[in-house]
């Protein structure tokens, strides 16, 4: 399995090919399961608003094809599921999680 690091290189690279024109916040990685309980990797891609709202269903499926053969190649057989996300997005739900704590 890749390191975190080699991942976010990876997305980087591949989003930088797919949508040059876009603007890729950053990468937030984490391991999880898919829905056979296999092991999956969680890849959110955090873009900037202008560029959340321009991509295409196309260019998702893309670079969702395009990190699975990236992972296969570099000898990580874990699914890559995709979540795409602004600052504002991930603070919010950040948000709910640690009201939903408060007790």
């Amino acid at each position: 399995m890749l390191n975190d690091l080699k991942l976010h290189e990876l997305a980087r690279k591949i989003f930088g090919k797919r949508l040059p024109s876009g603007k890729l916040e950053r990468v937030v990685t984490e391991a999880t399961s898919d829905s056979e309980g296999k092991d999956a990797l969680r890849i959110v891609l955090v873009l900037n608003p202008a560029t959340l709202g321009a991509l295409t269903g196309d260019q998702a499926l893309d670079l969702l094809v395009d990190l699975h053969d990236g992972l296969m190649k570099l000898g990580d057989d874990r699914f890559p599921i995709i979540e795409y996300a602004t600052e504002s997005d991930l603070s919010e739900t950040n948000s709910d999680d640690s009201a939903a704590d408060v007790s």
